[in-house]
């Protein structure tokens, strides 16, 4: 009786043990495949993140020449007729960016008026030479180009410059200034709208801008004699 007693309890303690066994099993198993599975992940996210960094951004789209000239003639609110439009700097800095810039002439002169254009954005302004810059639609010459500019009359600058006008046809004119330091006599320009140019003088350039009533002088170059004529000049009274 108690022999039969013995190897029952026997048989209960080997099962438990059995069992327990299989228990611990399971949970090392499961545990090595979560490990293993995070590993995984883990790698699969360091090689998507490694791919990922050595590819190159995508680069700034640069305009052509081409496209840039072609944004010109669309934006500024003109006749091209006559006009020629040429590339004076594929790659002029300003204000931190980077622009085409193009110069405007015709037949008889080299605007004051110059355009630049954008290389990324496109963005179409109108330069001139004192550094000052107009949307296309505010530009005074825009404004002015193909109407008829009277280039007659009398007119004294700030420091006491008179310049004085005489039309010749509607594209020329001759110029005259005196001042008490000396005179600039009878000088040829051609005018373009509200510009104008005289290269008859020697190794000098007279440019003439108006605007408002108002004309601009602006020189390069030495003038015969001592006398100054940069400046603005208004109507004489």
């Amino acid at each position: 009786m108690n022999k039969k007693l013995l190897a029952a309890l026997l048989a209960v303690s080997c099962a438990g043990a059995v069992a327990l066994t299989a228990c611990n099993g399971d949970t090392q198993g499961s545990s090595s495949s979560a490990e293993s599975s995070l590993e995984s992940s883990a790698e699969s996210s360091a090689e998507e993140s490694s791919q990922a960094a050595s590819e190159p951004s995508e680069a700034p789209q640069t305009l052509t020449v081409e496209q840039a000239e072609q944004l010109v003639r669309d934006s500024l609110p003109i006749d091209f007729e006559g006009l020629t439009i040429s590339l004076n700097d594929d790659s002029r800095s300003w204000n931190g960016r980077t622009y085409y810039h193009f110069l405007l002439d015709n037949d008889q002169v080299t605007l004051e008026t110059s355009v630049m254009v954008d290389q990324e954005n496109g963005q179409v302004f109108t330069y001139y030479p004192d550094g000052s810059a107009y949307a296309p639609e505010d530009d005074p010459f825009c404004k002015a180009y193909g109407k008829e500019i009277s280039w007659a009359g009398t007119y004294v600058s700030e420091s006491g410059v008179t310049l004085s006008l005489e039309p010749i046809d509607s594209g020329s004119f001759e110029f005259t200034f005196t001042s008490e330091n000396g005179s600039l006599e009878q000088q040829l320009a051609q005018a373009n709208g509200v510009q104008a140019e005289s290269t008859s003088i020697e190794g000098a350039t007279v440019r003439f801008s108006q605007e408002n009533g108002v004309i601009t002088v602006t020189t390069e170059g030495p003038l015969p004699g001592t006398i100054s004529v940069d400046g603005t000049y208004s109507p004489a009274e």
